[in-house]
C-alpha cells in the first residue's frame, strides 16, 4: 500500500514534536535533580551532629532519613552536623518566625515501641523468666531554635505503671531540659567560617557527649555496659537477677546518665583532614546520684544523695567526613569527680556535701571507621578507678581502690549496594560489651567478681518514613554473663562472695514496632 507523502510528513512532524517534548521533560528533570543536588551540597557544607526528630522533618519538609542512617534513631554525618550547629542549617528557614512555618506548627514529637518482650536471668540453676506484650514507655520530645544561634531541648518521660512490658513502671521525669547559646565567639568579634561553631554554651540537664550516644543507639533493650557500670553492684539488664552478693559503693556516677550542668563545646571544619574537630567540656552538678552514706545514727549507712561538681570532657578528630557514614574518627574522653560519702552532720536528712567527697576517674578513647558508605565499625575503651576511701566509709576492712576496664565494639551495616539485589531500609547490628575488673574495693571479693560479657544482635527494617511519621520493625536479642555474683556460699572467715559463687546468666529478646510521630 502506497503512503501519501503528506501523511508521511505529518507523521514525521508528530514524532519530532514528541521527541522535543520528551527532551524538554528530561531536561527539566535533569535541572530539578541538579538543583536538588546543589542545594543538598550547599546545606551539607553548612551543617555539622543532629537531634533530628519528626518535628524537624515537619519543619523543613524532609523525610527523617535525611538525618538518620538509614532511619531513626541513629544519626548520619549530615544529622550529626545539624545537631552540632544547634539544630540549624544557617539559613533563614531556621528561624521559628520564617514564613514557611505556620502557626499550626508544633515542635513536639512522640516515640514509643510496642511488641513482645521476653527476659530471663538465672544463677546456679535457679532464676526468673518473664515475657509479655506491651510497650517500652513514652518519650515526649521537643528540640528547636528560639532564634538564630539560640536553641533548646526538652524530653519528658511520664510515669506509666504498665511501661517496660510489665517488668517495671517508668519514672516520671524531665530527662532533658537545656538552652544552648551558639557561636559565642562572635560576641568577642571573632569571625568563623561556615560550618565552624567554636564556642557554644549549654545550660541545664542533658546527655553527656559520650563516644556514641545511647539516645541515638538502634538498640532498645541493651545499654552500653561501661556507661553504667558500678564496682560492687552486680550488672543485670531489664530484670533484676537472683544475686545476693555485693558490697556498698557510695559512687553511682555513670557517664551514660543525663546530668545537670553546663557545657562548653565547639566544632570546626579542618581542611587538612577534610574532617571535623569537636570538643566538649562540662561541669556537672551531682544533685542526687551519691549512693549509701555513712555517719548515720548507730554507725549504720543510710540515705542517698549528694552534691558536688564533677567534670567531663571529650574531643574527637575525623578524617574524610564525619566518621559515621563517610571517613573515620578518633577521640579521647574522661571524667573526674568526688562522690560524697558522709551525711550532712547539721542536717542528716539533707543531701550530703562535697566536703567528705572521695575521688573517682574515668578515662578512655574511642574510634569509628566507615566502609563503602554502608558499614560503620566503632567502639570505645575506658578505665575506671574509685578511691579506697569510698569503701572505708562503708566500714569495709582493708579497703582498696576499685579499678576496672570497660569496652565495647559495634558493627552496623545498612546494605544499600548489594550486587543484583539492594536492601534499602534495613539495618543489621552486632555489639560486644565487656567489663574486666583489676581490683575490688572489698579485698575479700574475687578479682574477677562482676566481670561482664554481653552480646547483642539487632535487625531493623524501616517500614515507613515521611516528614510526619516513622515506623520500623525491630528485633533485638541480647545474652550476657556476669561472673561470680550468684547466690553467695559464704565461707567462714572469708568474703561475702567466695570463689564458689555462681555466674549470673541473662537473656532478653524484643520483637516489635518502633514508631515516632
Amino acid at each position: 500500500m502506497e503512503i501519501d507523502p503528506t501523511q508521511r510528513v505529518g507523521e514525521q512532524e508528530r514524532v519530532r514534536t514528541m521527541n522535543m517534548r520528551t527532551l524538554k521533560k528530561r531536561s527539566l528533570l535533569i535541572c530539578v535533580l541538579g538543583l536538588i543536588a546543589l542545594i543538598s551540597y550547599e546545606v551539607s557544607c553548612l551543617v555539622p551532629n543532629a537531634n533530628a526528630i519528626p518535628a524537624f522533618a515537619r519543619k523543613y519538609g524532609v523525610a527523617c532519613n535525611v538525618c538518620h542512617v538509614p532511619g531513626f534513631p541513629k544519626l548520619n554525618d549530615f544529622g550529626n552536623q545539624f545537631r552540632d550547629q544547634g539544630y540549624q542549617f544557617g539559613a533563614e528557614v531556621d528561624l521559628p518566625t520564617h514564613e514557611s512555618i505556620t502557626m499550626g506548627y508544633w515542635p513536639v514529637s512522640l516515640r514509643t515501641t510496642v511488641g513482645y518482650q521476653a527476659a530471663s536471668v538465672r544463677t546456679d540453676g535457679s532464676g526468673i523468666t518473664t515475657g509479655g506484650f506491651g510497650f517500652t514507655g513514652l518519650d515526649i520530645l521537643s528540640f528547636g531554635t528560639f532564634h538564630r544561634d539560640l536553641s533548646f531541648g526538652l524530653v519528658f518521660t511520664p510515669g506509666l505503671g504498665s511501661a517496660g512490658f510489665g517488668t517495671g513502671a517508668s519514672d516520671s521525669d524531665l530527662e532533658t531540659a537545656f538552652v544552648r547559646l551558639m557561636r559565642l565567639e562572635q560576641w568577642f568579634g571573632i569571625k568563623s567560617d561556615p560550618g565552624t561553631y567554636l564556642l557554644n554554651l549549654k545550660v541545664g540537664k542533658f546527655e553527656l557527649d559520650v563516644p556514641f550516644s545511647e539516645k541515638r543507639s538502634p538498640t532498645l533493650n541493651t545499654p552500653f555496659t561501661m556507661y553504667h557500670y558500678m564496682p560492687g553492684t552486680p550488672y543485670t539488664a531489664n530484670i533484676s537477677g537472683t544475686s545476693t552478693s555485693s558490697y556498698l559503693n557510695p559512687n553511682s556516677f555513670a557517664i551514660g546518665e543525663n546530668q545537670p550542668g553546663v557545657e562548653l563545646a565547639g566544632v570546626k571544619k579542618t581542611a587538612i583532614t577534610d574532617g571535623f574537630f569537636r570538643y566538649s567540656l562540662a561541669a556537672l552538678s551531682t544533685n542526687s546520684f551519691s549512693g549509701p552514706l555513712s555517719g548515720c545514727a548507730g554507725g549504720t549507712t543510710c540515705g542517698t544523695g549528694g552534691r558536688n561538681i564533677n567534670f567531663y570532657g571529650h574531643a574527637t578528630q575525623s578524617f574524610g567526613g564525619y566518621g559515621i557514614v563517610t571517613g573515620h574518627r578518633i577521640g579521647v574522653f574522661g571524667a573526674y569527680g568526688n562522690a560524697p560519702t558522709m551525711v550532712n552532720a547539721t542536717c542528716p536528712s539533707c543531701p550530703a556535701v562535697a566536703g567528705s567527697g572521695q575521688p573517682f576517674t574515668r578515662v578512655g578513647t574511642d574510634v569509628s571507621f566507615t566502609f563503602d558508605g554502608q558499614w560503620n565499625l566503632f567502639g570505645a575503651v575506658m578505665r575506671g578507678n574509685d578511691s579506697k576511701n569510698m569503701f572505708v566509709s562503708q566500714g569495709i576492712a582493708n579497703a582498696q581502690n576499685a579499678s576496672w576496664n570497660g569496652a565495647f565494639v559495634e558493627l552496623d551495616w545498612y546494605p544499600t549496594q548489594l550486587p543484583l539485589i539492594g536492601m534499602p531500609g534495613w539495618l543489621l547490628s552486632y555489639r560486644y560489651d565487656i567489663i574486666r575488673n583489676d581490683r575490688q574495693g572489698d579485698p575479700t571479693f574475687a578479682k574477677n567478681y562482676n566481670n561482664v560479657d554481653s552480646h547483642t544482635f539487632l535487625v531493623r527494617y524501616y517500614i515507613h518514613q515521611s516528614s510526619r511519621t516513622d515506623l520500623a520493625f525491630h528485633a533485638e536479642y541480647n545474652t550476657y554473663r556476669t561472673v561470680g555474683v550468684g547466690a553467695a556460699n559464704v565461707v567462714p572467715g572469708g568474703g561475702a562472695c567466695a570463689p564458689t559463687c555462681g555466674n549470673l546468666l541473662g537473656q532478653t529478646m524484643l520483637v516489635g514496632l518502633d514508631f515516632a510521630y
